[in-house]
């Protein structure tokens, strides 16, 4: 679970499993929303609170900024949640972007926010041994079953100490030349068979931004409208992986997919 911070305006909202990290960005956003706030005052640096009447001055600007940052959060601090999880505000249920590379701290940590409410967990992934192995050393226990999707040939590639016949986890081999349709087609039979009352799916997507490189973007919306309606038929908690700093463009068209978007930048995720 995580701690939640979010503006009354609705504009920006943080999560973060620790506290430390999640104020330190509340304090940078609120100041920098209020810098007009700070002013050089021959060789001191001073700054009024806009909350109420408290004004103070240091020589030191880094010493006025921390002062600063301290001061505006003791005002908002009364907005930081804890015992949360970001998929609460969609209820648990449902797709959302982390707009984050693949392979970084921020979308292994956002793996375990999102894969660790799941009994089952699906994941489609050109690397599986990392996620076996992310699996493996951060969630508390292995999920009741795991279903890997991907083109791998040796799926367990870089990874030791691990045989399959060892651990709950299933491989599903991709066809490379393996077309949309029939990935649709694919992942919705690995669904039907491990939906059962009372069993949650955690689903995880993450080659998608592989994906919008190679086909046409109308072609990508049809197929993440097929298969994120196929998901929430299944009451799966889903996330798909997107590097937004090289598909910004393409994200603004397929939004609409989803039922959220956010960042994932090291411990924190960011909603702005």
């Amino acid at each position: 679970m995580v701690y939640r911070w979010r503006a009354r305006s609705g504009e920006f909202t943080v999560w973060s499993a620790s506290r430390e990290e999640t104020v330190e960005r509340v304090k940078t956003y609120i100041a920098k929303r209020n810098q007009r706030r700070l002013t050089q005052e021959g060789v001191m640096v001073g700054w009024s609170c806009p909350y109420c009447d408290r004004r103070n001055s240091a020589h030191d600007e880094h010493v006025a900024l921390e002062t600063f940052k301290q001061h505006l959060f003791s005002h908002k601090k009364p907005l930081l949640e804890s015992g949360l999880h970001v998929a609460d505000e969609i209820n648990g249920t449902g797709s959302i972007a982390v707009l984050s590379p693949v392979a970084s701290t921020g979308a292994n940590n956002a793996r375990v926010h999102f894969l660790s409410p799941g009994d089952v967990v699906v994941i489609v992934t050109t690397d599986p041994a990392a996620r076996i192995d992310l699996l493996r050393s951060k969630l508390s226990e292995w999920p009741e079953w795991t279903v890997l999707l991907t083109t791998k040939e040796n799926p367990l590639e870089g990874l030791s100490g691990v045989q399959l016949m060892d651990i709950p986890v299933e491989i599903v081999h991709l066809d490379k030349q393996m077309g949309l349709g029939s990935l649709t087609e694919t992942i919705s039979r690995v669904l039907e068979e491990q939906q059962a009352p009372g069993r949650k799916i955690a689903f995880e997507f993450d080659i998608l931004t592989e994906l919008i490189q190679k086909a046409k973007l109308q072609r990508i919306f049809k197929f993440l409208h097929l298969l994120t309606a196929r998901l929430e038929d299944v009451t799966a908690l889903s996330h798909f992986f997107v590097n937004r700093d090289r598909m910004a463009s393409s994200m603004n068209v397929l939004d609409p997919v989803f039922d959220m978007q956010i960042k994932a930048d090291g411990p924190l995720f960011l909603q702005e």
